[in-house]
């Protein structure tokens, strides 16, 4: 091709021969050098609770990794974005933010809770060639953090065979839903004192602090208790196996790794670690309502529990005008809460929105169901457990209690 253009040129001098055949030589070089095209359509895709928000608005970022070149479009209702960019190998990033809706409904009672939330995902790596490529992008709400959380709360208790109350197999399970070593040493578990049941909140006055009535703490110097990335430990109401001692209940807690041991006429399991009583509205022993009236956090005090109780215990009024002791934990020290009611119906909340900005429930008392956490995503083998702070959304409601597993 080139000597045909040589031979229709005109008849030029030397040095103007060398000009012409450096600049075809050099437009055929760019018309080698051009890079191709591809029509490039990405679709978002959410999940369930986040499809109230709608699939408009999303900004998705498209980066050339070879040259670091990027562009931006937002997407239709239909959650798609069409760009017409050049092949290579490509990360694309999507974002928004998004107020959605909860309905927490039970029956024919139901409530409605608003969250906004950040909702992301990225696709890394991904080919983009040819004539038209098509990519699809899962997102997911932003997790609010990744340490431990509460795993499941069973606190309904079951019946025995003579259709008697059975409570003692109740338990709480905390799971590191981090990618490290965490340590349980000086974790509690707290239990909110106002119920859920109550039209109003008698704390309203402490907006940021959750009013405790109860709080046992994990013991340990600091690294006694390692809980593994993806591994839970279980606090038990009695670490036996309950289900030989009372033959409808649905859980084993002999291998459990605490328990809260309340002195005098409850019954201590020797096998198992007590936690440390630091404070509990009862005389006697302290026992999950069977209704699920409270709501329940974890959090580590900062110093000595001694010191975080003397500095924070508070003189709080009853329904009848007296008044009591409780606990005061301040929002900005708890690391997870979960709020429950009785399906489909919640008079007041414990916890700020920002700790839970809804609620879970069982259908009733003494009928063996817990509460258990969502699986949001697997990492290698390692469940990474829905953390959104709403309950509602993350929780499954009436769930079989399964000791150390997630689904």
């Amino acid at each position: 091709m080139l000597k045909t253009i040589i031979n229709k040129l005109p008849t030029v001098s030397c040095s103007g021969m060398i000009l012409l055949l450096f600049l075809v030589v050099l437009f055929a070089a760019c018309r080698l050098q051009e890079v191709p095209f591809t029509k490039t359509v990405v679709t978002i895709s959410l999940p369930a609770d986040a499809l109230s928000g709608g699939k408009d608005g999303y900004q998705v970022k498209l980066t050339n990794i070879a040259t670091g070149h990027s562009q931006s479009l937002i997407t239709d209702t239909a959650g798609v974005v069409t760009a017409s960019i050049e092949e290579g190998v490509y990360n694309v990033e999507v974002t928004g933010q998004k107020t959605l809706t909860t309905t927490v409904s039970g029956g024919s009672a139901q409530q409605t809770y608003t969250q906004t939330v950040d909702i992301r995902g990225l696709l890394e790596k991904s080919l983009v060639k040819g004539v038209q490529v098509a990519l699809s992008v899962p997102l997911q709400i932003a997790q609010k953090g990744n340490g431990f959380v509460i795993q499941e709360i069973y606190f309904t208790g079951s019946t025995t065979p003579a259709n008697g109350s059975y409570y003692q197999d109740q338990y709480i399970e905390i799971y590191n839903n981090s990618d490290s070593v965490l340590y349980a040493d000086g974790l509690s578990i707290v239990e909110s004192n106002h119920l859920s049941n109550s039209a109003v909140s008698e704390y309203s006055n402490y907006p940021d602090d959750l009013i405790v009535g109860a709080l046992y703490t994990i013991p340990g110097n600091g690294t006694t208790y390692p809980v593994q990335p993806g591994t839970s430990i279980v606090i038990a109401s009695l670490g036996i196996n309950h289900k030989t001692a009372n033959a409808n209940s649905p859980v084993d807690l002999l291998k459990a790794d605490f328990e809260w041991y309340d002195g005098g006429k409850d019954v201590d399991v020797p096998e198992v670690t007590n936690m440390i009583r630091n404070f509990c509205y009862s005389n006697t022993i302290w026992v999950l309502h069977v209704k699920g009236y409270h709501a329940y956090a974890i959090f580590k005090a900062p110093g000595s529990y001694t010191d975080f109780l003397a500095q924070n215990s508070v003189s709080v009024p009853t329904a009848s005008g007296s008044s009591v002791t409780r606990v005061r934990v301040p929002n900005s020290l708890i690391l997870d809460g979960v709020e429950l009611g009785t399906a489909g119906a919640i008079g007041s909340k414990s916890l700020s929105s920002s700790i839970d900005v809804s609620y879970t429930y069982c259908n009733g008392s003494y009928i063996g169901k817990s509460v258990r956490r969502k699986v949001l995503k697997w990492d290698n083998g390692r469940a990474v457990l829905q953390d959104t702070n709403n309950s509602g959304a993350d929780f499954i409601p009436n769930a079989i209690p399964k000791l150390w597993e997630v689904e």
